[in-house]
Parts: C-alpha cells; structure tokens; sequence
C-alpha cells in the first residue's frame, strides 16, 4: 500500500511539472524515406543551435548512398523546416555539430577523410569548405564564443601515438571560417587516448571537458583557460569509484560529457556514469559558478523510476535566465524513450518531450535555448526501415513559490 501512494505522489508531482511547460506543436525535421537513416551524434551533442529567430539542425543521413552532412532551418514562429541542405562536400562525412553566429548565420563542422571541416551556413548561403585540422582528428564540437560573432571549436587530433583534445577560435571573414591557431589543451605528455570534448565559453573564460584513459578507467577530465590566457591543470570532474574486484578492471568508468553555459559564469556538465555496476550507466551533473574552473559536487540527474533502467545520450542546455535542462534517453516503459529533467535547487521528476509515441522507439536527443529562454529540442524517432528527426519548442511558465 506505502509503495502505492509513493508511486500515485509521483504520479502527480509529474502532473503538476508538465504543467509547468508550454510546448508548441512538435513538428517533422525530415521526412521517411524507406532505408534513410539519420544520426545525430556530433561530440558534446551540438546539433542544433538558435540564432536571433533562426533554428538550425545539422545531422547525417545515407540518402546520396554515402553517409553526407545536411542541414534544416526554420525561423522561430514557422510551422516547418526548410528542405535538407547538403553541406559536405566530400566524404563520407560523420559527427556534424552546430554553433550559432548573429544575424540567423551559423558555422557548422563535421569529420571526413581523416580531418575535421567547416563552413559557414544560413538558410541563403554556404561558406567555402575550411580545413580545421592539419594532422588526423576526429569528434569535432562547437560552441558560440563569449565575443559576439565567433565561435570555439575542440576536437581529438592525433600526435604520435595518442590522440589529444585541441581547441581553437573561430571567426568569419567574407563568408570565409578562418581559425586562429589551435592549441593543446593538456600539454602533459599524454598517456592515454583523449577523446569526445565538450567546449563552453562564458564571459569567465573557456571550459574544455572530454573522456580520459591516463588513469586506466575513463573518466571525464575538465581544463580551465581565463580570458586571453592559458589552459591551467585538467582536474578530474567525476567521482571516481576504484574497483574491489579484479575482473571489473581499473574501476567505474564514465563517457560522453557535454557542457552548456548561460554566457556569465555559469557552467553545466553532464555526463554518462556506471559507478552503479548492475544500473549500467546513470546521467550525472555537476554545476560550476566560475566559468568551469572548478564544478560543485556531481548530482545524478535521472529520478527513482529510471533508477534500474541504463541511460544513454544525454545532452544539456542552459538559458542565459540560468534555467538548465538535461535530457537523455532510456527504455524504463519498455520502449526507448526520451526524458528531460530541470535543475533549480535540486534535479526535477523526468518527463518526456510530447509527440512522444507509445511502442515507438525515440533516442538521441539534442538540445538549445535561445535568447528568451525558450527551449528546443530535437531527437531521432526510429520506424521500420527509416527514423525521421522530431523537433519542439517550450517555454517553461514561471510558477511561485
């Protein structure tokens, strides 16, 4: 009977939540078309991007026979999104990621034939095609700069043995992404293979996070540079539980951060972590009041219901009204699903986008808001033979104490 009345609390907790959201009609980004997959899988989940009243989504999809990167727009208050527009020239082409500029302009970057590429893009142009990379790298991301009309970028590139997280600004010159020299993150001598960065830059400086083999298990590794200057020491950003059992290896590990910040000092970090062994992996937060030097004490996002239930794909975005949204996927009601969850002083009850369907497996979320606090969202909805993009759009309603 008590665990009756604690779901039915539950139950309604989650009632008076989803009232707490306003969602527009959730629309198609693209159409199915029978053997046509998409995939949204850029590194620190940088798919989608708003800029002034434009919504940009990137992503790859076989439809040319060959895995290329396409782009979709629509103005904020449209009822659709405009036809796909291929961006890559060359390929196959993987892991595109997005970062808004002003004016409804975007830069977009992908990895193709060994090196990571980008271009400028809008619903009216594209940029000549500018090499990031001069040496073998891959997971490229991006984010918008604290300087209005750049962007930074971080990727994995190789040198030597190891492949290394490098970062590098980037402006627009006549249509043209010029980048400024890029520079290591970490200078120790590497040990270990780092891999998919997340970037974010406040006005505070900027904050680099990717997955980190130096220590045996992964774990996710943060480096701090202030403005103007150098990346300090990574520090460690998840707990880290060392194994008692020799056949579970070097301990729990943890993957595919993603980091989004509110433009001041704010910073939030998301993650996937398996400290619980028989769960599979969790979704974990830790929030930052310095711009990313040093994060608060991590927080697991999910609530009891997805407790058992192996989590996957989170992303987080972050409104510069500070309001801070994670979503993720997981199977919990027997098909995949995707789930969001809202921090104030404390991780909100999940609750799913709507145009969510009962059987129907949705995954991959990526996330945005824009400058009014209004939240987008996309994910990958997989049918029979194809999966399409779904998008929405939200603004959470202001509701007293």
């Amino acid at each position: 009977m008590r665990a009756v009345a604690i779901l039915l609390g539950y139950l309604v907790a989650s009632a008076v939540f989803a009232a707490d959201w306003q969602f527009q009609k959730p629309l198609v980004v693209t159409a199915a078309s029978r053997g046509v997959f998409c995939h949204l899988d850029a590194s620190g989940r940088k798919s989608l991007a708003v800029s002034d009243d434009t919504v940009a989504i990137v992503w790859e999809d076989n439809r040319s026979g060959s895995a290329q990167i396409y782009a979709a727009f629509k103005k904020i208050d449209a009822d659709g999104f405009t036809p796909p527009l291929r961006i890559s020239d060359a390929g196959p082409a993987y892991e595109p990621a997005v970062a808004a500029l002003p004016h409804g302009r975007f830069v977009a970057g992908w990895e193709a034939n060994g090196r990571v590429w980008s271009r400028l893009i809008s619903p009216t142009e594209k940029g000549p095609v500018t090499a990031l990379s001069s040496h073998p790298a891959q997971q490229l991301t991006l984010a918008r700069a604290a300087t209005e009309g750049k962007v930074v970028a971080a990727w994995a590139q190789r040198r030597d043995k190891w492949f290394q997280i490098m970062t590098a600004g980037l402006t627009v010159q006549n249509g043209v992404v010029v980048p400024r020299a890029a520079r290591l993150v970490d200078d120790e001598p590497p040990r270990d293979h780092q891999f998919y960065p997340a970037i974010a830059e406040s006005r505070a400086g900027v904050v680099v996070a990717w997955e980190d083999r130096r220590q045996g298990a992964t774990r996710i590794m943060t480096a701090f540079a202030p403005p103007a200057g150098g990346f300090g020491p990574p520090r460690v950003l998840n707990d880290f539980r060392a194994s008692r059992i020799a056949r579970f290896g070097n301990g729990t590990g943890a993957m595919r951060v993603v980091l989004a910040t509110d433009g001041q000092a704010n910073v939030t970090a998301a993650w996937l972590d398996k400290r619980d062994f028989e769960g599979g992996y969790d979704v974990y937060a830790a929030v930052s009041e310095d711009g990313g030097k040093t994060f608060a004490a991590d927080e697991i996002v999910q609530d009891m219901l997805g407790e058992n239930t192996p989590q996957w794909h989170a992303a987080v975005a972050m409104s510069r009204q500070g309001n801070i949204v994670v979503a993720w996927d997981d199977s919990r009601e027997g098909s995949k699903d995707v789930w969001f969850s809202t921090r104030e002083e404390s991780w909100s009850d999940d609750n799913t986008f709507p145009a969510m369907e009962d059987g129907r497996s949705e995954a991959h979320p990526v996330l945005a808001y824009d400058d009014h606090g209004r939240l987008h969202a996309a994910w990958l909805e997989l049918r029979q033979g194809a999966s399409v993009i779904r998008y929405v759009q939200g603004m959470q309603r202001f509701t007293p104490p």
